[in-house]
């Protein structure tokens, strides 16, 4: 492995370690690791019952996506 690749490798987190709340960047780190986009998540958002799993805040323009809804619909994704 070259340097550079070693540079670009990352190792994604336990579960333990991604807040109760995410954002999009973060939501798709803990769902595809490393081959996640945030635009993947937008393409969950709008063809599946994703959208579930957000949470809007007050006064705020970004959503945000509760980690136990998340996992939720992961189980229920699972089980289909």
């Amino acid at each position: 492995m070259t340097e550079i690749s070693q540079w670009y490798k990352t190792v994604r987190p336990s579960d333990g370690n991604f807040p109760a709340l995410m954002n999009t960047k973060t939501v798709s780190w803990y769902l595809f690791g490393n081959g996640g986009s945030q635009e993947a998540i937008r393409q969950l958002l709008q063809h599946t019952n994703f959208y579930t799993t957000v949470i809007e805040l007050p006064n705020q323009s970004t959503r945000r996506f509760v980690k136990s809804k998340v996992d939720k619909w992961l189980a229920e994704q699972e089980g289909m």
